[in-house]
């Protein structure tokens, strides 16, 4: 038989007799010159003998329950997008006799579906939940040889390699990861030889598609939603290196100096965007996660991003610039570089209340005390903390920092006290230490103290008070010297009222409490931390800085900022970005600042005043003020009254606003 057919998709019934011959002679390692085998079935059977595959293996092995259990959260996402594909295909093929699958990307059947009686046949070979169809351990069939070709397949009967297996005929199509083409897993249908269907090929190829759509979809709009989430860091963390991995431990950004990051730290992982952390996806257990995570990769760099439907990521922030890492004070208007014997000279304010934080933090610095920074999110504490330690006597020593609130209590313990060799399963050779010891002669810098799981409090009272370390699994005391600075947005006082928070524990951590200011606190340090983020942005985009509105200017003064220098920093940097010419206009405003700045007491709530008989234009400025007026400042459903875009209402306020006008009260009562 000629091999112009050896190279098409779907096999033929004629040729059984000849595909049997032909195996026969294969096994035999006999010369195989013009038999019809197509190449993609040969090219596996040689595959199968490389492998030194058992061509009388009765069936594929299979997974225990509680394996197949795991690999279905494992592949959680795969098993719900696929399942209405699977239906479709289970509706088409109901009167066919045949078993419709989903297998992972190692070959195990995750989820299977068809009539009573052809499942079990099926279970005679373990075509099964569970059963595995790699091409290394049941020789060819569709499952196995799509993974190991990556295209969609059909073998039929005598195709296959085991013998067991002739008498089935399978389709399969692999599924590929929209994001970076890795193999996902595969949809297959099986049944017995006589139900051979060409177009059976064609529907799991569009199953696959299927499926491969909606995941790429959902992947859209998780990544639409991790950019946002994600958006602050990249701000916040401009100095450092920041590597930005989805729910699948998939890079999807990064920022900063790759090349200054491996050299600091030693990194060997390729560090670009679509290459695999499997340390960081998190749809494999946490345990195991944490056990293979590299040494190089320090639980305080990971920071998870969450929303409203639960945990989209994680931001890992790999620091290169320690003093730049938190530019949660800015520089004086004169825009002058602090003294470098001033340990206090990043945090900048002329304010009276930051002023008496910083003489207080300067007075205690000195004392070796443990110190306790109460303040809200956004306030500055790390910074205040890492002065604290330039400050005192432990100055050369190591500081070590980390976020109690970003770890389990498992994995705290483990990362404070560090532990033994043989602790758990996964641990690495020669144990490792904790921070404890990492920190000893320095500074430990607990940030979210008040995170601290309650069962976790004593093991941490009693290192402080006898300065003995115990790591996990192990008996030996190691004694240390540290200076404690722990951090805190809540009120730990009400959090030992309460019974969250231990007593003696509390008075340990606060020998010395250093209030730091909210920033509406200190409202007149606004300006000249504005002009001074002017002055960076300028210098980190290579161009001049911008002029402010005066609109823009007096909404950042009236703003309460919640989010403190931290938001307010994060605020003006992404208005820096966007602005298209030397001038950041009231367009630009987050939506946040300028809802509150409408909806403020001083926006119009009075009847609109009659428009004058001046024009054109001063009927449209009325109607703009009127609209504005009736929405109670909501920008978007005056637009929509007016029939005109928000960008579009945008400049005509600016306009407007740039223009004298008889009624002037009412103006300077809504662009206030």
């Amino acid at each position: 038989m000629p091999f112009s057919h050896c190279g098409t998709l779907i096999p033929r019934v004629s040729d059984e007799a000849v595909v049997a011959s032909a195996w026969e002679r294969f096994l035999q390692d006999k010369p195989l010159e013009n038999e019809g085998v197509r190449k993609v079935v040969l090219a596996s059977w040689q595959r199968c003998r490389s492998e030194a595959v058992d061509p009388a293996r009765p069936s594929a092995p299979g997974a225990a329950a509680e394996r197949v259990r795991q690999l279905q959260r494992l592949n959680s996402d795969l098993c719900d997008v696929a399942r209405p594909a699977l239906e479709s295909l289970r509706d088409i093929l109901r009167e066919c006799g045949t078993l419709i699958m989903l297998c992972d990307q190692g070959g195990t059947i995750l989820q299977l579906s068809g009539e009573t009686r052809v499942r079990n046949v099926g279970e005679e070979i373990n075509l099964a939940t569970g059963g595995c169809w790699n091409e290394e351990v049941i020789g060819t069939n569709a499952i196995g040889t799509a993974i190991v070709t990556g295209a969609p397949v059909q073998i039929h009967a005598n195709e296959h390699f085991c013998l067991d297996v002739k008498r089935w005929t399978c389709a399969a199509a692999p599924i590929l990861d929209p994001f970076d083409h890795s193999l996902l897993g595969v949809v297959d249908v099986s049944g017995v030889k006589e139900s051979l269907h060409g177009h059976t090929l064609g529907l799991v190829v569009a199953a696959a598609r299927q499926i491969e759509c909606e995941l790429g979809r959902r992947d859209v709009a998780r990544h639409e939603r991790l950019l946002t989430r994600a958006i602050d860091h990249f701000i916040r963390y401009a100095s450092d290196y920041v590597v930005l991995i989805d729910s699948r431990g998939r890079i999807v950004r990064t920022n900063g100096n790759a090349q200054a990051a491996r050299e600091t730290y030693n990194l060997q992982m390729l560090l670009q965007v679509g290459s695999q952390v499997p340390e960081l996806d998190l749809a494999r257990p946490e345990a195991d996660r944490y056990r293979q995570r590299p040494q190089w990769l320090r639980p305080e760099w990971l920071h998870p991003l969450k929303d409203h439907e639960g945990v989209l990521g994680t931001m890992v922030v790999i620091p290169l610039a320690v003093g730049d890492r938190h530019p949660a004070i800015s520089l004086p208007k004169t825009v002058t570089t602090p003294a470098s014997d001033d340990a206090f000279g990043e945090i900048i304010g002329e304010s009276e209340v930051l002023k008496a934080a910083k003489a207080r933090a300067r007075r205690v610095a000195m004392l070796d005390l443990a110190v306790l920074l109460l303040g809200e999110t956004g306030a500055g504490k790390e910074l205040f903390a890492r002065a604290l330690h330039r400050a005192g006597p432990r100055a050369a020593a190591p500081f070590i920092a980390v976020n109690c609130g970003a770890l389990t209590r498992e994995l705290l313990a483990s990362e404070l006290f560090g532990y033994a060799e043989g602790a758990f399963t996964g641990a690495r050779r020669g144990g490792l230490p904790g921070k404890f010891e990492q920190a000893d002669g320095g500074t430990l810098f607990l940030d979210e103290i008040g995170e601290m799981p309650l069962d976790m409090q004593p093991h941490l009272l009693r290192v402080l008070q006898d300065g003995v370390v115990v790591r996990l699994g192990d008996t030996r005391e190691r004694c240390v010297s540290v200076r404690m600075i722990a951090a805190t947005n809540r009120d730990l006082q009400n959090e030992v009222n309460a019974g969250r928070f231990r007593q003696d524990l509390y008075h340990r951590l606060s020998v010395v409490n250093l209030h730091l200011p909210a920033l509406r606190e200190r409202p007149g340090d606004i300006e000249t931390i504005v002009e001074h983020l002017n002055n960076k942005m300028a210098r980190k985009y290579g161009c001049a800085p911008k002029r402010l509105d005066p609109a823009v200017k007096q909404a950042l003064l009236d703003y309460g900022w919640p989010g403190n220098i931290r938001e307010l920093q994060n605020a003006f940097e992404v208005m820096f970005a966007l602005s298209e010419d030397d001038v950041i206009d009231i367009s630009l405003l987050p939506p946040s600042i300028a809802q509150a700045e409408w909806s403020s007491p001083a926006s119009p709530t009075s009847a609109p005043v009659p428009p004058s008989f001046g024009g054109l234009k001063e009927i449209e400025r009325q109607a703009i003020l009127d609209a504005i007026a009736k929405a109670h400042g909501n920008m978007s459903m005056a637009a929509r009254t007016l029939g005109i875009s928000r960008s579009t209402l945008y400049v005509k306020m600016a306009a407007i606003r740039a223009q004298p006008c008889d009624s002037g009260a009412v103006a300077a009562r809504v662009f206030r």
